[in-house]
């Protein structure tokens, strides 16, 4: 009964190695898939603040060409401004891209690493549990220890 009872342990830590095998690869595919969802989103606001940087642009020059001061340096700084704060826009979303990256891969690392923990845990339970079954210590000849002594035993002589 004991070698029954003993298969089944196996068979059942095996699946169980196996399932959490299988939710990890799981997982890696889907931080994989949110990082590319993460690029996509950075590439999509960066092409949204070069559109707009341009509308501004024309919408200024526009408004300095019907004024008649197309040559001021008003509108020259007006202009460079427009840039300075497009280059802005633009590294800010690709420090937030990164970021968003680096924790994506910092939570798929703990979850490899949780995972891995599990699987140990499994393997040497399963260990622990063929060892008990085939008789543990005893069937290697290993005994509890000595036995201390009883009481009548400690006060034999004694009067």
């Amino acid at each position: 009964m004991a070698v029954v009872g003993a298969i089944s342990t196996v068979v059942g830590t095996v699946s169980s190695i196996s399932a959490q095998q299988k939710a990890a690869s799981a997982q890696r595919k889907a931080a994989a898939v949110q990082q590319r969802q993460q690029q996509l989103q950075t590439r999509r606001s960066q092409r949204a603040a070069i559109r707009q940087s341009q509308l501004q642009r024309a919408q200024a020059l526009t408004t300095a060409g019907a004024l008649g001061v197309t040559g001021g340096s008003a509108l020259g700084g007006g202009l460079s401004s427009l840039s300075s704060q497009l280059g802005a826009a633009q590294g800010f979303a690709g420090q937030m891209s990164g970021l968003s990256g680096q924790i994506t891969a910092l939570g798929q690392r703990a979850t490899t690493f949780g995972t891995q923990a599990q699987t140990g845990q499994a393997i040497a339970g399963l260990g622990g549990q063929i060892f008990q079954a085939g008789g543990g210590f005893g069937a290697l000849g290993i005994g509890a220890g000595p036995t201390p002594p009883t009481a009548s035993q400690l006060l034999t002589g004694i009067k």
